[in-house]
């Protein structure tokens, strides 16, 4: 999920804020992120005052509050539904303002607990700055500037002498301040903003984070595509830093010394300083959640943990992909066999879960009533244990599972097999172990010299095994659990894990605090080695010849090591890049889709979806296709891009822009199309893109999200402030519409010449059915901003979707529309209904899903994306 703000306290404290209600924070200076509260709305700015106060602001009002460092997180009332973006305090932390959709200006002078509305205009504002408990400012769309001196009691609008909405503002003094925005502008006053002078940044890019170091001297600037500038004489000239990533970067932080800081973006990268930006490391990229169990096959790995978050990689660990199971249940067991198709995984929830395709996509195969640990397989037999003494088995492959007698109804954590299926144990609380020899029929308790729970068993050949857990327990056995006898491993933390090579001589163990252990000589003695992470290890998998070994944990802790545990090092698992623009051919076997930093996939007869090279590495925000060969995309800085072999190759195109260009549409002829973006821009072609001419639209102050043709000559374009711009004769000329309101449109789609259909923020849905002389808004089920909408070509069946896994249904051609959900978990960009059961959806963090059933159930689709470099 994306991150949107960051706030640093010291060189060890901060936190960072995004989507999907997620509140990271670090007390080591970021070398661990946790977790932090327990809300789904999306967050966008984040501030404290010291490490223990802190506020943070998001959508529909929220504003939370905290007095502890984050441990509890209290919503506070603000009185309004309207989203909020900017929070910031003065340096006492009493005094500070909130603020966001639609002038919306809120006011606590009792350190967050209430909050009051102060009254401005209906500029949406995105970011405020407080200086002292009199003295703040206000950014917003359009170059707004607002500043009091009075505490809030009057606002002054400044004169910034830009049209370009502004994302960034800070003040060292009452005096010295600056404002960043959209297209690279750079403003900075020096007489509390009577004056704004704009400078040159050096890039078109649009520029969101914004710091200064309290002399005024050291500035800082970040942005799209992982932009970041650095000024130091105080803003007057900037000259580029090297981030290290592809990604947009929305949000940083230095320290006073303007060496040490963070920066946060898309796809939770967490980027960190030491030397003031000369160069950036990551410290998180994607991953949150816990890790339960790791497992592997042939070059193919698997992580999985909390929510159902899958991790999985193609090439050995060298790169991961995360997706998930299409459950939100907390994933305790993985195994998968040889072909490393076949898997099956376990679930806190009693579910036992199965995939034929890798990992792609998971079908229930059966539930219990209490929470399985553990499964394990041998061909088409296969074990499963939890709760209760339960012990499941199958003999075809997890068709159907019968359970087992056995004499505990204490929780059993661990289940494991020798090669042949038929020497088994399992293991849990109170020192439990079992053992079978008839392939799991029939189970008899062991005896063992500890009452510590057991965490995890290893079946060796030769009636030997190993166990490990609680207290540094490790016990083993060379003659099938006669006997058990414990060994010294040197530590006393619970251990989690433990797995062996199939020669049985080297083996590890993992644990809490970091913990690795590893054996030589089988088990008899062990040696704790430096696993760079202190995170708690929760599981560890082994090649079978030990060239391999991986260890997943909190965090999302992942650490390899290829020289059989003498080192290890940290393998970060990159989330995908945000998708925005899809085109699907009937049938759903077919199409692109591309998003950030340059991705461009394409599926070919129902095949994985593969990246293709596009030659750029400037975010793409639309794709429209003639035919299967011939096809478009537009994205940042006005680039066009055209492949004529079905994306074996892609040639960039000459549209005589330099503004983003945001969704392109594309004629069955080939030859005719039109592209829309900022500034009111319209290229169209006649010529297969040999020439674009600008088209004139009835005014340049909008920003055009979207445009749809219903034919070669009638079409809609939309954009910022409900514009609606039409034409019927294919764009010579372009008239305005009354959308009916001024929430912006991001998305419309023609169903015919007469009908068509937008989307937009607050969940606008608005229509047409008299080629656009009237539109109609419905009332829709939804606040949440809505971002694209297509419908099947009779008009019948449409969706639409937007923020935060947000997607509405409407089977009546639009009369009625149902809040859906995807259980993606991240926002939606693009939406194409192929007929009233195939749908498909594109989003975030390389999100790609489909639906045969009407968005009943819905099937994650992977790809191996590049990892940001």
């Amino acid at each position: 999920m994306n991150l949107q703000g960051v706030c640093l306290v010291d060189e060890m404290h901060g936190w960072a804020v995004g989507d999907g209600g997620m509140i990271l924070t670090t007390a080591d200076g970021g070398s661990r992120w946790h977790t932090q509260g327990d809300t789904d709305k999306d967050l966008r700015m984040v501030c404290f005052a010291d490490t223990e106060r802190g506020w943070i602001a998001g959508r529909d009002g929220t504003i939370l509050h905290t007095t502890d460092g984050g441990r509890t997180w209290e919503r506070r009332s603000t009185g309004t539904d309207r989203n909020l973006y900017g929070v910031s305090f003065e340096p006492s932390g009493r005094t500070g303002w909130a603020v966001g959709d639609s002038g919306t200006i809120l006011v606590s002078t009792d350190g967050g607990l209430g909050w009051q509305p102060q009254h401005s205009d209906d500029t949406r504002f995105t970011r405020c700055f407080a200086l002292d408990d009199r003295t703040a400012w206000i950014i917003g769309k359009h170059g707004a500037i607002h500043a009091t001196t009075d505490g809030g009691r009057t606002w002054t609008v400044q004169r910034s002498g830009t049209e370009n909405d502004l994302r960034g503002i800070y003040a060292v003094s009452r005096e010295l301040c600056w404002a960043a925005g959209r297209m690279g502008t750079l403003l900075r006053s020096e007489d509390g903003g009577a004056t704004w002078i704009r400078e040159d940044a050096g890039t078109g890019l649009d520029l969101y984070g914004l710091w200064a170091a309290p002399d005024g001297r050291e500035v800082r600037t970040s942005g799209d595509d992982g932009a970041v500038l650095a000024s130091h004489d105080g803003g007057r000239t900037w000259a580029p830093q090297h981030s290290g990533t592809a990604a947009d970067v929305v949000s940083l932080a230095l320290m006073p010394d303007a060496r040490h800081g963070w920066m946060v973006g898309d796809c939770g990268l967490i980027l960190a300083t030491g030397d003031g930006g000369e160069t950036w490391s990551p410290q998180l990229d994607g991953m949150h959640k816990d890790l339960t169990s790791v497992y592997g096959s042939g070059s193919a790995r698997w992580a999985m943990g909390r929510d159902g978050l899958l991790a999985a990689s193609a090439d050995g660990g060298a790169t991961w992909q995360v997706g998930g199971t299409g459950t939100g249940e907390l994933i305790w067991d993985v195994v998968f066999l040889a072909d490393a198709r076949r898997g099956w995984a376990v679930a806190d929830t009693g579910a036992i879960l199965a995939t034929e395709d890798g990992g792609v996509s998971w079908t229930r195969q059966d539930a219990v009533g209490r929470p399985l640990y553990a499964v394990h397989f041998e061909d088409e037999r296969g074990w499963a244990a939890g709760d209760g003494g339960t012990v499941l088995r199958t003999e075809d492959g997890g068709r159907t599972w019968h359970p087992a007698a056995t004499p505990t109804e204490l929780p059993l954590l661990s289940v494991a097999f020798a090669a042949e299926g038929k020497q088994g144990w399992a293991v849990g609380a109170e020192g439990t172990v079992l053992a079978t020899d008839d392939g799991g029929a029939t189970w008899t308790r062991q005896d063992t010299p500890t009452r510590q729970t057991l965490t995890h068993v290893h079946a060796g050949t030769d009636g030997a095994a190993r166990v490990v857990g609680g207290a540094g327990t490790v016990l083993t056995t060379k003659d099938a659990g006669v006997t058990w006898q414990a060994q010294d491993a040197g530590v006393e933390v619970p251990l989690r894990g433990v797995a062996f090579t199939d020669a049985g001589e080297h083996g590890w163990a993992v644990g809490d605090g970091g913990t690795v252990l590893a054996t030589e000589d089988g088990g008899a003695s062990w040696t704790r080695r430096a696993a760079g992470v202190v995170d708690n290890l929760k599981a560890v998998w082994a090649a079978p010849d030990g060239s391999q070994v991986y260890a997943v944990g909190d965090g999302s802790s992942v650490i390899a090591t290829t020289d059989r545990g003498a080192t290890w090092s940290s393998r970060v698992a990159g989330t995908g890049r945000n998708l925005y623009g899809a085109h699907l051919f009937p049938g759903g076997r077919d199409g692109w889709v591309v998003g950030d930093g340059g991705t461009v996939l394409a599926r070919r007869d129902g095949a994985r979806w593969a990246p293709q090279p596009s030659g750029t590495a400037a975010n793409l925000y639309s794709v429209s296709p003639a035919d299967r060969s011939t096809a478009w995309a537009v994205g940042r800085a006005g680039t066009i891009l055209v492949t004529r072999d079905a994306g074996t190759t892609w040639a960039r195109q000459a549209g005589g822009s330099t503004k983003d260009l945001i969704e392109v549409h594309v004629r069955p002829d080939a030859l005719t199309a039109w592209a829309v973006g900022d500034g009111g821009t319209v290229l169209a072609t006649t010529d297969g893109g040999a020439t674009w001419t600008h088209q004139t639209s009835p005014h340049q102050d909008c920003g055009l999200w979207a445009v749809d043709f219903a034919d070669g000559a009638t079409g809609w374009a939309v954009g910022t402030g409900g514009t609606v711009f039409a034409t019927t004769d294919g764009g010579a000329t372009w008239t305005s519409q009354d959308s009916g309101g001024e929430d912006d449109l991001i998305d419309v789609h023609a169903v015919d010449p007469r009908t068509a259909w937008a989307v937009g923020h607050k969940g606008v849905v608005a229509h047409t059915r008299d080629g656009g002389a009237t539109w109609r808004r419905i009332s829709g089920p939804t606040r949440q901003n809505l971002t694209a909408v297509h419908f099947t070509p009779d008009g019948r069946t449409g969706m639409a979707v937007g923020r935060s896994d947000t997607a509405v249904l409407t089977l009546d051609g639009g009369l009625t529309w149902t809040l859906t959900a995807t259980g993606a978990g991240v926002s939606l960009w693009n939406v194409r209904v192929l007929s009233p059961e195939a749908l498909w959806i594109i989003g975030d963090e390389g999100t790609i899903l489909s639906t045969a059933d009407g968005g009943t159930t819905w099937e994650q689709h992977f790809y191996s994306p590049e990892k940001d470099t």
